[in-house]
């Protein structure tokens, strides 16, 4: 079966504009470094909640919303799903080596164990 030149214009109109919703509603195609910090966050098992997702030394979940001067037992490995930047430090009473999280960062391994965190940018 052939199909005439107007029609095979507007099947191609009709696909350009699905297409096009989809591009609106999925979004574009990911590329490779988004699919790599999606697959990472994949391995970092974390409930959809809008605080940091961190694991403590010995493998147990714990959320932070608000900053913490005493996290017993330590945090060694963090995940940032908030909307601000973070500042984790390895002594009790936000002292000591730090680093910072930016919203959306996942760290597999500080490099020492975390004590305290609050939020904002290390000073």
């Amino acid at each position: 079966m052939t199909t005439s030149f107007p029609a095979r214009l507007r099947l191609s109109c009709k696909a350009a504009a699905a297409a096009a919703l989809a591009m609106a509603v999925i979004g574009p195609p990911l590329s490779a470094s988004a699919t790599s910090a999606q697959s990472a966050s994949a391995a970092f098992p974390c409930p959809p909640v809008l605080g940091i997702c961190a694991y403590d030394v010995d493998d147990n979940l714990r959320v932070l919303f608000d900053d913490e001067a005493d996290i017993t037992p330590p945090i060694v490995r963090a995940a940032n799903h908030s909307g601000n930047p973070w500042c984790f430090y390895n002594w009790f009473g936000y002292g000591g080596n730090r680093q910072e999280l930016a919203p959306g960062q996942v760290v597999d391994d500080f490099g020492f164990v975390i004590r305290a965190a609050r939020r904002g940018p290390c000073d």
